[in-house]
């Protein structure tokens, strides 16, 4: 871009200026001239350009622009690539959010998206990425996403796409709808463009941590992209860094494969053992470089995590751990870091810490190395390694460092201290004397969680009681006692004094005495606990309540209104004339309920965040499993509902107790299409022709007619996209292969065959024909294929044809309908009943009419007068099947529209027909 005088000039002006004030004089002077020129008519091109980059250098030195918005959109729209390169850099310095005119700029930036020259397409995916609003993510992510996947974009747009999605998706994850795409970036991650797979690596990873079970093939295609770079050597020569092929991407494939469980194919299983075993043969060659021996370094130990990841093989793990010992003693800071840090990893997964334990002096030595992010990682390790053997060891060095640890240091130890003593300690002499000693070697450097805990232990054990009550007076006696020592010593004396008061210079008036030494170096919120405690020695030693009463009274007048109100509350409690009062008060307070220590809450919020997650968290084997085992029982507690008593459910005379609150983790958007796509399946389980999926690209319809046992079902695909879709296929498989034989679906005969594209707003169809052979438990697979912007999809859909979708409707009277009813009952051949909850129907007038469409509509002939509730549904029907005959079910509907609760009994002669239609009633009603 040539020089522009104008601004040079301005520029050196501003230089000149002696003073703030002479600058600003000269600032003003320029956006009065700016503003005045914007209003001429006929403002060129250039001069446009010139004031604009004038406004945002002012922006730039801290000056308000409230005015040149409009004239930065103009040059946005400009054909000049010069004059468009200004107005995205003063659109992306300037612009607000919520804008008036953001809806120009979205405008500018979808026409250039789209545009053919990739200079342009470029500008405009670096201003979504600078600016990313919400309505950005929202209106241009599929926009971006068929750059991406478009086979006629460049590779140097197609890496800026990429990077701009991981953008719009960890800064609106909830707007850019990621699971809609998903699938089809993943195949990039095997492109023939080294630059193009590692920008697509960075997005996988991304979507891989929100979105698991739609990224799983992710990890197919990365073992295979890195057996090509490590094993086949198949790479450009411009990726090639000191030897080492395409580091970075290496490096980011290993990363995104620890997110994923150990591959369940031996094929891939072995594949990936023998990158891992090349990576570790590689790294044993000193390196010459620095340069090459940092890439190969950072290959070798993102390897080694993921081979602790997915621990596939111990003796692996064993040759991982000789290797980061090695590392661990090695001249390098950075290679240090990386070993200590990869080793408490290792500590993580490792079934035995012997061949950790090995380097224990090691570790410890590092607490005293030069650089303090060393440290921090040998921190780390001792943490994570510590078990009942070597605590006391690990425990005592800590303490022992703490006094010349560095003050960021400090907190972080106290609290790792805290929880190694708790968990570890076998003595509860040496417990409390490590707790005591750690709050008054680190009290200013922790929170008040770690003196809360320790309370909360001595209350919970009363073996600990006797015990700390001494430390706790030797505490207030000692010369120097630190205000969190002063805490934990006064509330464990109020509550337990009484068990030393016999005890050798252990009597009331002495606890009252080296409690009162203190009180007044204390802080205010010590003081108010040492208050508390005097109000509980009026209690507990009523020999010494005028000493107590002299010291409540001095504080009576306090200036701190906390320190006024406790004393004078206790002051008049103790001087109440019934007694009755001061022991309910003062009532010894209970053991604390077992919950998760505080502390290690306190410890994991410290993690630094990151943009992307932790795999693993530093605290040993134990917590990382825990860690599994929570995130696993949250997905069962979610999958599983709790069992219900039908009488009880029925009989329940608060409703208000009947609802069951549970958190899916899934966003509002996510349940909100779910609940959508579960309407559309359940309504198509008693009518014959609706919508079964209605998504962003493409709409899918059916269309049924049923003569059991045979059925003609039509499924109609509209593409609801603004591009062409290909290669379509419309094909319908069993969903197990038992099925096969009892359900079979074949394409209708006479239509003509499937088109191979379909435009936009443009409708296919296919029919086919279906016959029940026998009766089937589940449901067929309705797959579609498609291909749009050069990205294959494939979509399945479970199809709504079941075994009750073959059932003929058949009156009978009432007296066969109990006779029969009552028959079944006795020989309890099959039968399913279910309490749903319907609370529509003490809302909905017309809640009882649709039950009985339901009922009608799943293939029953409602009987009439049947049951003495007028409400109640009875229902008859017959199953018939082409080779196993037919199969009588009734069924009997009792809804309670006061209780929110219907009742749905079936009867059947066939086990899997009762079930199947007590599944089909089921969805209809949650669906409601």
């Amino acid at each position: 871009m040539a020089p522009m005088k104008g601004l040079t000039v301005f520029i050196a002006d501003l230089r000149k200026c002696r003073s703030h004030e002479d600058e600003e004089k000269r600032v003003n002077k320029e956006l009065a001239n700016i503003r005045t020129k914007f209003k001429e008519p006929g403002l060129n091109g250039y001069n446009r350009k010139k004031y604009v980059c004038k406004l945002v250098y002012m922006a730039l030195l801290g000056y308000e622009v409230s005015f040149g918005h409009r004239e930065a959109v103009d040059l946005v729209n400009s054909a000049k690539y010069s004059e468009k390169q200004i107005g995205y850099l003063a659109i992306s310095l300037l612009m607000e959010e919520g804008a008036d005119y953001g809806r120009m700029v979205v405008s500018a930036m979808s026409r250039d998206i789209h545009d053919t020259n990739e200079f342009n397409v470029s500008l405009a995916l670096n201003a979504v990425s600078n600016i990313c609003t919400h309505e950005i993510a929202e209106v241009l992510t599929q926009d971006i996403v068929a750059q991406l996947l478009s086979p006629a974009a460049s590779m140097f747009v197609k890496k800026k796409a990429a990077l701009c999605l991981l953008r719009l998706l960890r800064r609106f994850p909830e707007a850019v709808n990621a699971q809609q795409w998903a699938a089809r970036v993943i195949p990039y991650l095997g492109h023939r463009d080294i630059g193009v797979t590692l920008s697509v690596a960075s997005l996988v990873t991304a979507l891989v941590q929100q979105f698991p079970e739609d990224t799983r093939k992710a990890a197919s295609f990365a073992v295979r992209r890195l057996k090509s770079l490590v094993i086949d050597n198949e790479y450009a020569a411009e990726y090639i860094y000191y030897k080492v092929p395409a580091p970075w991407l290496q490096i980011k494939l290993l990363r995104l494969l620890q997110y994923f469980p150990a591959p369940e194919s031996p094929e891939l299983r072995s594949l990936l053992l023998s990158i891992l075993r090349h990576i570790i043969d590689v790294s044993q060659d000193t390196p010459r470089e620095l340069q090459q021996m940092n890439a190969q370094y950072s290959i070798l130990f993102e390897a080694i995590n993921l081979g602790i990841q997915l621990d596939i093989d111990q003796g692996l793990m064993q040759e991982c751990a000789v290797l980061l010992g090695r590392f661990i003693t090695s001249r390098e800071i950075n290679v240090r870091y990386l070993g200590l840090e990869t080793m408490a990893h290792l500590a993580a997964y490792i079934d035995s810490l012997d061949t950790i334990k090995a380097y224990q002096g090691v570790i410890i030595q590092s607490l005293r190395d030069r650089d303090v992010s060393v440290r921090r990682r040998a921190l780390d390790l001792l943490y994570s390694m510590c078990d009942v053997g070597s605590a006391k060891t690990i425990v005592s060095e800590l303490l022992r460092h703490m006094a010349v640890a560095d003050f960021a240091l400090r907190e972080e130890m106290a609290l790792k201290v805290a929880i190694l003593t708790e968990k570890y300690a076998t003595e509860y002499s040496w417990y409390v004397d490590v707790m005591m000693r750690l709050v008054s070697l680190a009290g200013d450097h922790m929170g008040d969680e770690v003196w809360h805990r320790i309370v909360q232990v001595i209350l919970g054990n009363e073996e600990l009681q006797l015990y700390a009550c001494k430390i706790a007076l030797q505490t207030l006696k000692a010369p120097v006692c630190h205000e969190s020592a002063l805490k934990v010593s006064a509330y464990v004396l109020g509550e337990f004094g009484h068990l030393i008061a016999n005890a050798p210079d252990c009597a009331p008036v002495d606890q009252l005495k080296a409690l009162q030494s203190k009180m007044a170096a204390g802080s205010q919120s010590a003081r108010a606990v040492a208050l508390t405690t005097v109000g509980k020695f009026i209690n507990l030693f009523p020999e010494i309540k005028t000493l107590c009463l002299r010291v409540l009274d001095r504080y009576r007048g306090a200036l701190d209104a906390e320190l006024q109100q406790r004393a004078c509350e206790y002051y008049a409690l103790a001087t109440l004339e019934s007694e009755d009062l001061m022991p309910t008060v003062f009532e010894e307070m209970p053991p604390f309920p077992e919950r998760r220590s505080a502390l290690m809450s306190r410890l994991l919020k410290r993690e630094a965040d990151t943009e992307d997650q932790r795999t693993w968290v530093f605290g040993g084997r134990e917590i990382n499993r825990e860690r599994k085992l929570q995130k696993a029982g949250k997905t069962a507690e979610e999958s599983e509902e709790p069992p219900l008593s039908v009488p009880q459910l029925l009989e329940a005379p608060e409703p208000a107790g009947l609802s069951v609150a549970a958190d899916s983790g899934q966003t509002p958007e996510e349940l909100a299409r779910v609940a959508k796509s579960k309407r559309h399946y359940a309504r198509l389980l008693w009518e014959n022709d609706g919508i079964l999926y209605d998504g962003d690209e493409i709409q899918v319809g059916l269309v049924a007619q049923y003569k059991p046992p045979a059925g003609r079902v039509g499924v109609f695909l509209g593409n609801k996209s603004t591009a062409p879709i290909y290669d379509i296929s419309i094909t319908v498989a069993s969903a197990e292969e038992s099925n096969e034989k009892q359900l079979v679906v074949q394409l209708a005969t006479g239509q003509g065959s499937l088109s191979d594209s379909l435009m936009p707003l443009g409708q296919a169809r296919v029919f086919f024909d279906v016959r029940c052979m026998d009766v089937f438990a589940t449901a067929p697979i309705l797959r579609i294929g498609y291909t749009m912007a050069g990205a294959p999809t494939v979509s399945e859909l479970q199809m709504p044809v079941t075994i009750a979708h073959f059932i003929d409707p058949v009156t009978i009277t009432v007296a066969d309908f109990f006779s029969r009813w009552k028959q079944l009952g006795e020989a309890a051949i099959g039968e399913a009943q279910n309490v749903l909850k319907t609370p529509f129907l003490s809302t909905d007038s017309g809640a009882i009419q649709w039950l009985r469409n339901v009922i009608g509509g799943a293939g029953f002939a409602l009987i009439q007068g049947a049951d003495a509730e007028p409400d109640n549904i009875v229902g008859v029907g017959i199953a018939t099947t082409e080779n196993a005959g037919r199969f009588g079910c009734l069924i009997r509907v009792e809804p309670k529209p006061a209780h929110g609760l219907t009742r749905v009994t079936i009867r059947a002669t066939n086990p899997t027909v009762a079930k199947v239609v007590a599944t089909n009633i089921n969805m209809i009603f949650e669906s409601r």
